[in-house]
């Protein structure tokens, strides 16, 4: 079987579950939702070398600028590296990554894996959500939950973006304040968290 004809089988078998829950197929093996404000990515990758596969997920938010650029994403033009949020679809959910071969078992697997867990996995990025699971106090303490693919400086700056957005000024200056003081080095996410701490009158 070739990498092209897994993809278009996945896209087959999965087809009807992703258009439900608003994916538009943008090519073979990669499919985009736009809800509102946020931004979801399903994308195959083959192996460089060897006959083997992934799937990637990315989540990012439509008022984010994409990673490694000042601009925000335009309708649903982003790229799983750009997306701030980038994740692994796994057999086992406590896994980061996986690579299947291929073969019909693995089409079988990854097809029902998007239909079955397609919806949840990304529902748990909502604006609304992610203000409500953590605390300042969480991040600090490295709870992360399922945003353990950031480091805390990045954590930090989503969630104070995250609560900005919202109109929750007290967590959003809370949240960069504790980015700050975890940045190190990190001069694009330091950056990042000063602006908004500066439009928010506070010193730092």
């Amino acid at each position: 079987m070739t990498y092209s004809e897994l993809t278009k089988r996945i896209d087959c078998e999965a087809q009807a579950t992703l258009n439900t829950n608003g994916f538009i197929q943008r090519g073979e093996g990669l499919w985009k939702r736009l809800d509102g404000e946020h931004l979801n990515l399903i994308a195959l990758q083959k192996q460089s070398s060897g006959q083997s596969f992934c799937v990637n997920l990315g989540v990012h938010f439509s008022f984010i600028p994409k990673n490694g650029s000042t601009e925000c994403p335009s309708g649903d033009q982003i790229e799983q590296p750009e997306c701030v949020i980038m994740l692994r679809l796994t057999s086992n959910p406590a896994d980061k990554d996986q690579w299947w071969t291929f073969t019909d078992s693995a089409v079988k697997e990854v097809s029902c894996l998007l239909m079955e867990r397609v919806y949840n996995l990304f529902d748990q990025f909502r604006l609304e959500r992610l203000a409500d699971e953590f605390s300042p106090s969480d991040v600090e303490a490295g709870n992360l939950g399922v945003l353990n693919a950031l480091t805390k400086v990045n954590a930090c700056l989503l969630l104070a973006r995250v609560h900005d957005r919202l109109g929750n000024t007290a967590n959003c200056i809370q949240f960069a304040t504790n980015g700050l003081n975890v940045a190190g080095m990190a001069v694009g996410p330091k950056k990042a968290l000063k602006e908004l701490l500066k439009r928010h009158n506070q010193r730092f």
